[in-house]
């Protein structure tokens, strides 16, 4: 079985760096990224017109892609894989509908029937699929000592083959707001500037409007105190006695 560097070798190491970001793919894009394909050039077809676009054109490493929407489709249903939204496609004698169903609900028997440009899996769960399947190659230990220049080098080589799928991370909705609003407002205060400190009620504001999955104002609030610069307090312009 090829790993992730040699599919991505085969394809003449394509640039797919645009993805480094997203949290939660369909299972074609995680199929396609995984053997160095865009996903972006196949997003306008359904399950049926992309596996037929693959077989009539054959892009490179195109068996690959359609075996791995298999592979992905079959440990979701066995719950090798955790999945936060699958999509079914059911039938009867005359018509064809889809549903939205449970994890705990499918099994095998419904790897078939799994929409595979709707249902949707996690990076962090990708990635343990991968590493667990040997998609990632091992570094071969050697009793050479590599001088400090070839050490960089085999350790920019070795950090590229994971570019797309980095270690996982725990994260939540609140969490990775709070990485947002320190960007936001954090980053380039200087408290020694003179600059006032965004208010408490406007960071607050700011998230409500950005953020509306965070409902709770007590939520906002906790997330704008958690952030907020240790002398900024609650925000604004102190107030001078004189």
């Amino acid at each position: 079985m090829a790993t992730l560097q040699e599919l991505y070798k085969f394809k003449g190491n394509p640039d797919l760096t645009h993805w480094k970001t997203v949290k939660i793919f369909s299972l074609v894009e995680a199929s396609l990224l995984t053997v160095g394909i865009d996903p972006l050039e196949y997003s306008h077809l359904s399950d049926y017109q992309l596996k037929d676009e693959l077989r009539t054109k054959r892009p490179i490493n195109w068996q690959h892609a359609i075996l791995l929407m298999r592979s992905l489709s079959e440990a979701i249903c066995t719950h090798e894989i955790k999945s936060p939204f699958i999509n079914l496609e059911k039938s009867d004698y005359s018509n064809t509908w889809d549903i939205v169903e449970e994890q705990a609900k499918i099994g095998i028997e419904n790897a078939s029937e799994i929409i595979l440009t709707s249902t949707k899996i996690h990076r962090d769960e990708l990635f343990k699929w991968l590493k667990k399947n040997d998609y990632f190659e091992h570094p071969v230990q050697t009793i050479v000592e590599l001088d400090p220049v070839e050490k960089i080098g085999s350790s920019i080589a070795n950090d590229k083959e994971v570019l797309l799928l980095p270690e996982p991370t725990y994260t939540t909705p609140a969490l990775e707001v709070v990485q947002l609003v320190i960007r936001e407002f954090w980053e380039e205060y200087d408290p020694d500037a003179g600059s006032p400190p965004p208010k408490q009620e406007f960071v607050k504001q700011w998230i409500a409007d950005n953020h509306p999955q965070i409902e709770s104002d007590a939520l906002r609030k906790a997330i704008d105190q958690i952030c907020r610069h240790p002398i900024a307090k609650s925000g604004g312009n102190k107030k001078i006695t004189p």
